[in-house]
Order: structure tokens, then sequence, then C-alpha cells
């Protein structure tokens, strides 16, 4: 299989996380062909693949979401000193 230069560990990574599901299964469901590992060995790595999708746009959503919360923390600090510098001012 060919890979971009640079590429080449990343290849090795990722046939050996595949090849450890496709052990696992053969383990597990006994030796039921080769295609049939391969193919649900395939569909557990895409699962992975979608959930860590799902976990990361929720990660992001919380961080935005503290962003925010921040921002409006932010501003009302800055208030509370501006109020509270025209008292002092006021004496």
């Amino acid at each position: 299989m060919s890979c971009d230069d640079g590429q080449e560990e990343n290849l090795k990574e990722l046939a050996s996380h595949l090849n450890e599901k496709f052990n696992e299964l053969k383990s597990n469901l006994g030796n039921i062909g080769e295609n049939k590992l391969l193919l649900i060995s395939s569909i557990k790595v895409v699962d992975e693949y979608f959930d860590l999708v799902k976990k990361i746009e929720s990660k992001k959503n919380e961080f935005n979401n503290l962003s925010e919360k921040f921002k409006e923390l932010k501003s009302l600090v800055i208030d509370y000193k501006k109020d509270k510098d025209n008292e002092i001012n006021k004496l």
C-alpha cells in the first residue's frame, strides 16, 4: 500500500490497530472467514471514529458555552469595577 511521504508510521499504526481488532474478533468469534472478520473489524474501527467525532463536537460546544460564560463574567467584573471606581471618585 502506498502513502504520502512521512505517513509511513501513521499507516503502520492504522494497520496495527485494525490487526488488533481483527485478532480480538477472531478469538471471540472463531475463524468465521477472513472477509467477514475484516468487515466487522472495519465497522468497529469506523464506529470508534464516529464516537470520537461526536465527543469532539460535544467538547467544542462545551468549550464555546464556557467561553461565552467567561465573556459574560468578564463584562460583569469590568462593570462592577467601573461602578466602584465611580463611587470612589465621588468621595
